[in-house]
């Protein structure tokens, strides 16, 4: 692999050359920004090493040099200003889409620089494969965007909710210890005529915008309530439903969940999770919603958890009993110290308030390990399994199957 290094220190190259060259690299190392620059556009290497002080251009300057001149070749940052500013680098570079494989504190990177090229090296299709790709073997039904000719307007989506074209997909909850199914949480597609299936992000957007979410929400719940027979079919602890920001400022959402209740509740508990942001909203009317809900046989749960500015206040005041770690924090664990111990700095929140936690977006075995080391209690992703149709759902993971048990990650590729 072809190494190109912008670094104004002269003794790092004698120190990058002696390892790299060990491995199988070839370094070109550069000291001036202007000769950096002139090198990369006469001969593009495989990837680039960026020291963040260079003095009067800083490596940020730099990340946003290639991003604005279209320059895709993978970076690795470096430097020796702490891991703390490695992190917010790294934030900087990958908010402009320069891809971004790792950084590197220099007072480690005689050991941790071979360890993640090697990495790279065994994987390189792996390394830039975007985090939160759905593997293909829990595609059943992968959904999909309409064109342009066909994109839904309000009248064929009230048409399509009266149709109960409104589907339940299923995701696996699960211990991260065991791997054993613990719950699911309900995701909204929409099948069109033609049986294609769609995203929540190509409908729910215009139900919110015109004030079709309760009909939606009530469609939904409906053709849970309806599938019972095959719900029991499962060992559920609970299923999970979310509640849009926008109707918890209908108080007939209450009237929706007690409905869900009262059809599934000898079934498994019904858990409604509630984002953040949505939590930090009219706190008022929140606080009285959250209440009428738990009363209504409901367990409440905060999603998206630290995703948001009000987060120690709306556990405060509002009855939560499971906090959902943002997936964010679990696919960042490993990008640098800060990252890992604020996850743990999260997970022991939680666990002094004894909340039950949930980690979303595991994708890796080592982020399972993590997690089962620092005691969280379940957790999602597509590790165990993506959001498949109900019917599939049941027919994995009903009692009685041979495939109860979410696969690992290596069948899961």
């Amino acid at each position: 692999m072809q190494i190109t290094c912008l670094d104004d220190d002269p003794r790092m190259e004698s120190i990058l050359r002696r390892f790299l060259t060990r491995l199988g690299h070839r370094l070109r190392f550069e000291s001036s920004v202007m000769t950096f620059k002139a090198s990369l556009a006469q001969d593009p290497p495989d990837l680039i090493l960026l020291d963040l002080g260079l003095g009067r251009e800083s490596g940020i300057d730099i990340i946003h040099w290639l991003a604005e001149n279209g320059f895709a070749i993978p970076v690795v940052l470096i430097s020796g200003h702490g891991d703390s500013v490695l992190d917010t680098a790294r934030r900087v570079a990958q908010g402009r889409d320069l891809p971004t494989l790792g950084v590197v504190n220099k007072a480690r990177i005689s050991s941790e620089l071979p360890a993640l090229l090697k990495r790279l090296r065994s994987a390189p299709a792996l390394a830039n494969a975007p985090p939160t790709q759905q593997p293909p073997s829990e595609q059943t039904e992968p959904p999909t965007s309409p064109t342009a000719d066909d994109r839904l307007d309000v009248e064929q989506l009230q048409s399509l909710i009266a149709s109960n074209a409104i589907q339940p997909y299923l995701q696996p909850i699960v211990a991260p210890a065991d791997g054993g199914l613990r719950g699911a949480e309900v995701l909204a597609r929409l099948r069109l005529p033609d049986g294609r299936i769609l995203g929540a992000g190509d409908f729910i957007p215009l139900a919110e915008s015109e004030g079709l979410l309760y009909p939606l929400t009530e469609s939904l719940f409906r053709t849970l309530i309806d599938q019972r027979a095959q719900l029991a079919q499962l060992s559920l602890g609970f299923l999970a439903v979310n509640l849009s920001p926008v109707c918890l400022h209908d108080q007939h959402i209450v009237d929706l969940v007690r409905s869900l209740v009262t059809g599934l509740g000898d079934i498994c508990a019904i858990r409604a999770e509630v984002t953040e942001t949505a939590a930090s909203q009219s706190p008022q009317m929140v606080q009285s919603l959250a209440a009428r809900i738990k009363l209504a046989g409901a367990t409440l749960a905060i999603d998206d958890f630290g995703t948001g500015y009000s987060s120690m206040r709306a556990l405060a005041e509002l009855p939560f009993e499971t906090l959902k770690i943002d997936l964010s924090f679990v696919s960042e664990m490993f990008d640098s110290p800060k990252s890992l111990n604020l996850l743990r700095a999260i997970i022991g929140f939680g666990q002094r308030l004894k909340m039950q936690l949930v980690a979303e977006g595991v994708e890796t075995e080592a982020q399972r390990q993590v997690l089962i080391a620092e005691g969280v209690d379940l957790a999602q992703g597509f590790l165990f399994g993506g959001a498949i149709p109900l019917d599939a759902f049941v027919e994995r993971f009903s009692r009685g199957s041979a495939n109860t048990k979410p696969r690992s990650l290596s069948d899961a590729l």
